[in-house]
């Protein structure tokens, strides 16, 4: 059997293995992931279809904007890739426990490194049809274009995926393979700023051929005069699907034929490239011993005893030494609320605090959607496996001076404390940039108050109640029963506590009237927000503790 067969052959079984994985899972957890994936689809398209007829609206403008949107919609694509491909990279290529076993096989570094970045493509770019199908599907609808649309999107986006994936992958293994040395790291700073500026200037140089209309529209809307440069792959992409629509094949072949020759040039120079410094790199990484640190981690959490319970205060301690030495634990966390942070802060730079007030009513409840969408997620991934990470040392907590409540207690205050600061300043920045009346801010900082104690309450809860202490896959925790039940209830949550508010708030700013009549329901709003807090937080806690104190640890 030929080495290329091998690869594949593995690959093959692994994909059937993982298949027979899914269908053992239980039918709530295969049904509420295909309903969400339904109703997240169904709302793209009807979203998207809403924007291409308000573009519409606006004449002739709309319709050079509407073509000229595919291109910013793909040039934002190129760049979630990218650094969705950083990630996926480095942990296919340095951290898949399939590396040594190949290392030890009779394949090539040349063919190591380009099966580990399919596979790293393959995961960085499998929710890019997710987004993109519904996109295509509104504009294709709305346009009443041929079916075969979706089929140059289709042909478009392989090469697409490989040519975005590709740059990422060469980014890391030339960052492991040379950035660790002494006396390289500013050299590699410094080179990466001047190519990053060179890069920067060149795209932003307007071409000669652009007209008036699209140097205007440029001006309005950030990033269009990136998205439509001739360099730009983006453009390439939207212009070739374009171009074939309208019939003119040589021109739209032409186009796939460049997107396909980039890729296929960035994919060789991984393969090469990758194939002389990828050894080098990997044992660089397997040889980087620990770093020489303190022997206690973080020793000013000492002093949270002066505020708290000795006890409490070392299970609290403790947590937070566990989740900052797990690299894998605290990146998540900081990309989901960084990419919050960074769009929060840049609501100005867009003139969104220009809009009318209705729009930024409803952009604030969306804000506060969206940060409780990443609570329920980071919830079920760090808060509900907590107990269950404990593994076979449990009997540690048994034995200790404490009890089971207290232990519970720590586990829920140490999450309430954490996500609250962190989603509250989020909210508090975005409700400040749109520059909101006050009733709106209060509204939109009690419900991120009350979905924190929700979401912490009913993951410490459930984790309780569903612990596990023979798992040590964080994965299958996660993913078990009780976490698919829990990441259910979050969402279920979120929504019975934001509709209201939303939608009392939008009656309101949309009213052609000043009769305040829709205004008096903002108290029951507010009482129905505690009502389901309450019991989203307490009967999961004492149903958990109750769990715990049955079991013989």
């Amino acid at each position: 059997m030929s080495t290329h067969n091998a690869i594949w052959k593995k690959t093959f079984f692994q994909v059937g293995n993982a298949l027979r994985a899914m269908l053992r899972q239980s039918r709530l957890k295969q049904g509420f992931i295909l309903l969400f994936i339904v109703i997240f689809e169904a709302f793209l398209l009807f979203l998207f279809r809403d924007g291409f007829r308000f573009l519409s609206a606006f004449g002739g403008a709309g319709v050079i904007i509407t073509g000229r949107i595919f291109a910013l919609f793909f040039l934002g694509l190129a760049w979630m890739l990218l650094l969705s491909s950083l990630v996926s990279s480095y942990a296919t290529f340095f951290g898949s426990p399939e590396i040594p076993f190949l290392l030890v096989r009779p394949f090539s570094m040349q063919q190591i490194v380009l099966y580990s970045f399919i596979k790293a493509t393959t995961l960085s770019s499998w929710a890019f049809f997710f987004i993109v199908l519904p996109f295509v599907g509104a504009y294709a609808w709305h346009q009443a274009l041929h079916p075969l649309f979706i089929l140059w999107t289709f042909l478009f986006s392989i090469p697409f995926l490989f040519l975005c994936s590709s740059l990422g992958a060469l980014f890391v293994l030339m960052m492991v393979r040379w950035l660790p040395k002494p006396g390289k790291v500013r050299i590699f700073i410094m080179g990466s700023l001047v190519l990053g500026a060179l890069f920067f200037l060149t795209m932003r140089s307007s071409p000669n051929d652009i007209d008036e209309m699209q140097f205007n529209l440029a001006t309005i809307i950030p990033g269009m005069r990136l998205a439509v440069h001739p360099l730009s792959p983006g453009y390439w992409m939207s212009e070739g699907i374009m171009t074939l629509t309208r019939g003119h094949m040589q021109r739209g072949l032409l186009y796939l034929a460049l997107l396909s020759a980039s890729a296929a040039t960035a994919s060789i120079m991984v393969e090469q490239i990758g194939g002389k410094i990828f050894y080098a790199a990997w044992q660089r990484v397997r040889a980087a011993g620990p770093t020489r640190r303190k022997p206690i981690m973080f020793p000013k959490l000492l002093h949270i005893r002066k505020l708290l319970p000795a006890d409490m205060a070392a299970i609290m301690a403790k947590d937070i030494r566990i989740f900052f030495r797990d690299p894998a634990q605290w990146t998540q966390a900081l990309i989901f609320f960084g990419l919050l942070g960074l769009y929060f802060s840049n609501l100005r730079v867009f003139h969104y605090d220009q809009l009318p007030e209705q729009w930024r009513s409803a952009m604030t409840f969306l804000n506060v959607f969206a940060v409780s969408a990443v609570l329920s997620s980071l919830g079920a991934r760090f808060i509900y496996p907590q107990l269950s990470y404990e593994g076979h040392s449990f009997w540690m907590l048994g034995l200790s001076p404490t009890s089971m409540p207290r232990i519970v207690a720590a586990k829920f205050l140490l999450a309430v404390i954490t996500t609250s600061l962190v989603s509250l300043s989020l909210i508090f920045m975005a409700t400040r940039m749109l520059d909101l009346e006050t009733q709106i801010q209060q509204a939109a900082l009690a419900l991120i108050a009350a979905v924190c104690l929700a979401v912490c309450g009913l993951s410490t809860g459930l984790g309780a109640i569903f612990v596990n202490l023979d798992e040590h896959n964080p994965a299958a925790i996660v993913s078990s029963f009780g976490g698919t039940l829990n990441i259910v209830l979050c969402l279920c949550f979120m929504l019975a506590a934001i509709l209201p508010f939303g939608t009392i708030f939008h009656i309101q700013q949309i009213s052609l009237t000043t009769n305040p009549g829709i205004m008096r329901f903002l108290p029951l709003a507010y009482l129905w927000l505690i009502l389901i807090t309450l019991l989203a937080t307490i009967p999961p806690l004492w149903l958990g503790y109750r769990s715990l104190m049955k079991r013989d640890f």
